[in-house]
């Protein structure tokens, strides 16, 4: 019963992140080459509210991969990041909040479920890289979200 909560907080997150992960048009240029085309501007308000989230989330991922740390859902923290020291290290997307935790601050359950995460999100953005990134990019964007992450299963 255990291991079938922790795959669905896990399944969860993925879901959560995943639409921050999926590259959206740009909504800008869009407008700019079709400027009767968008009739409502609660559209246009979303569109690019998604678009922005996109952005913060890859320079989040970039960052951290520069610095060494990992951003980790707060869903797979169990809300217990203060508690535990990771407080002051926060970055909002929209309105989901990431922690940016080295790999060796984690504990075993947080570096299980963190991995399990991160394998499964990167499963669900190769099915849809090609929709999105063209050729030059998918493999820029796959070895972004890769890692040299031990293979642990959920």
């Amino acid at each position: 019963m255990k291991r079938y909560a922790e795959e669905k907080l896990i399944e969860k997150a993925v879901d959560t992140v995943l639409e921050f992960a999926q590259k959206p048009a740009n909504p800008y240029s869009y407008l700019y080459h079709n400027p009767r085309a968008i009739t409502t501007p609660q559209y246009f308000a979303h569109w690019t509210q998604k678009w922005q989230n996109h952005r913060v989330y890859m320079t989040l991922v970039r960052a951290a991969k520069i610095t060494g740390y990992e951003s980790v859902p707060s869903i797979l923290l169990h809300r217990n990041a203060k508690r535990d020291g990771f407080g002051d290290r926060s970055v909002q997307v929209g309105q989901l909040a990431f922690y940016l935790i080295k790999p060796e601050e984690m504990s075993p359950a947080l570096k299980r479920r963190y991995y399990a995460f991160k394998d499964m999100l990167l499963g669900d953005i190769r099915k849809h890289i090609k929709d999105y990134y063209n050729e030059k990019d998918q493999e820029k964007a796959l070895e972004l979200f890769s890692d040299t992450s031990p293979n642990t299963s959920a």
